[in-house]
């Protein structure tokens, strides 16, 4: 459709260039008028084509197209299976099935076709088609091994966090039972090489905060980013959801593809039989 739309652009500037070179003479007021008023017209009319040339082309970026198998045409005697143009009074160009085997494509049984050039178009059409379904389904179902890669990840994140806040959470209730004046780090507990690490800056200081004010604000540092972690964690659930529920409808539409072409040989043969 937005190709389509494009065309359309492209033919009325055209228009609207041969337009603009046309000439009157002097006394053609009316005319000039005329022309003048059309090419406004003609201008207003690319330009509500292109903002529809937009909007298609952003729906189509938001909408998830599915490439599915080529769809089996019904089979109609004497007329061509590509173009269903009559081949009555030609000679009818038709594959037998190792030669499809060979190509790697697939003819209905009893499809012709009326030239050469046809028969040529249903085989590339054929390949290009199943060469985008084994992109996209190799497409999908790497992205959907990668998200749930990245669940684990997630998961072992948060069971590491978890795990790290549960030892904090003991060693807070192991301080909440000790002596205020056990809480500060005071210099004469620390040892003569380590105060001679901090003068020399190569060691750590006292912390000015006590040793259980310090566990609960790496707790609670810790609990934030668990709740980070655990948003990131519902986040990729969800993508992964979508990108399964995308590879099942391919699935499905794939699944309803071959039972329709098996409905359709099922009929032709039928009919077959009856004539």
């Amino acid at each position: 459709m937005a190709e389509y739309t494009k065309n359309v652009i492209r033919k009325v500037e055209e228009v609207l260039e041969r337009l603009e070179v046309v000439r009157f003479s002097g006394s053609e007021v009316v005319l000039y008028e005329e022309k003048d008023n059309l090419i406004q017209k003609y201008h207003l009319l690319v330009k509500k084509l292109r903002e529809e040339k937009e909007t298609i082309s952003r729906q189509m970026e938001k909408k998830i197209m599915i490439v599915t198998p080529l769809r089996q045409k019904t089979v109609k005697s004497g007329y061509c299976y590509f173009c269903d143009i009559s081949y009555e009074t030609d000679f009818p160009y038709k594959l037998k099935v190792e030669e499809q085997n060979t190509l790697g494509i697939v003819i209905p049984e009893g499809a012709a076709f009326c030239s050469q050039e046809c028969l040529l178009s249903h085989c590339k059409e054929y390949k290009n088609r199943e060469k985008l379904r084994q992109a996209e389904e190799k497409r999908n179902k790497e992205k959907i091994t990668q998200d749930k890669k990245m669940i684990t990840e997630i998961q072992g994140r948060m069971a590491s966090l978890t795990e790290r806040i549960n030892r904090l959470e003991r060693r807070e209730r192991e301080l909440e039972l000790l002596p205020e004046g056990n809480q500060i780090e005071k210099p004469e507990e620390v040892g003569f090489f380590r105060r001679l690490g901090q003068k020399l800056g190569l060691a750590r200081k006292p912390h000015p905060l006590s040793k259980l004010e310090r566990v609960r604000k790496l707790k609670e540092e810790l609990n934030i980013e668990l709740e980070k972690t655990g948003e990131e964690l519902q986040k990729s659930l969800v993508i992964l959801s979508l990108d399964e529920q995308k590879e099942e409808e391919r699935k499905r539409l794939e699944k309803k593809i071959i039972l329709e072409k098996g409905r359709i040989a099922k009929k032709e043969k039928e009919e077959e039989i009856y004539e």
